[in-house]
Parts: structure tokens; sequence; C-alpha cells
């Protein structure tokens, strides 16, 4: 199998949401609930070249990505015996917080 020199269609691998909520009880009588969420997806390129990965991990590119969303690179080796590398990209979105109004 020959080594990717640019990069193919990245494959997802995981994704994860998480949810928070705090309630705030103020002097009235409601309470404010706020209640953030985040979203996480991690994407892996496969059978890259060293030079490949790395320097796409380099360049770290945050182009096309929604805003306040972020995108980290690490490119660990996949198999030793072929000289494998994979790309792994995690894009983490900007956290949403939404607020509504509970009675007593």
């Amino acid at each position: 199998m020959a080594l990717a020199t640019s990069l193919p269609t990245a494959i997802l691998t995981s994704t994860n949401t998480s949810v928070r909520v705090f309630r705030v009880y103020g002097a009235g009588t409601q309470i404010i609930v706020y209640t953030t969420t985040q979203k996480e997806e991690v994407y892996e390129y496969v059978a890259l070249t060293k030079t490949l990965a790395q320097t796409t991990a380099d360049a770290a590119s945050q182009v096309g990505l929604p805003e306040g969303a972020v995108a980290s690179y690490s490119a660990p080796e996949d198999q030793r015996t072929i000289g494998s590398y994979k790309l792994i990209k995690t894009i983490t979105y900007a956290e949403v917080t939404a607020r509504t109004y509970e009675d007593y």
C-alpha cells in the first residue's frame, strides 16, 4: 500500500457533546437557568507519510471552521513496520449558553 502524499478524506472517529446546567436563585420568584453546551469532534487521516502528517500538524490550519471553533492537531505513528503515520484533528466548537427561567 502506498502512503498518501496529500490529505485523503478524514474519518470521523468520535464526537462528544457536554451539557452543564447552572441555576441562579435571585431575590424574586424566578430561578435563572443557564445551560451551556460544548461539542467536540475527532477526525483521523490515515496512511500518511511522516512529512505530510508532521507538516500538516505544524501548520495547525483553522481554515473552514465555524466562528469560535478551534482545531488542534497531533501526528502519531500508526504502523511502525510500514512507516505509516496518522493525523488526528480535534475540533472544539464554541460553547453555547442558553438562559431560561423557572418559578420557585
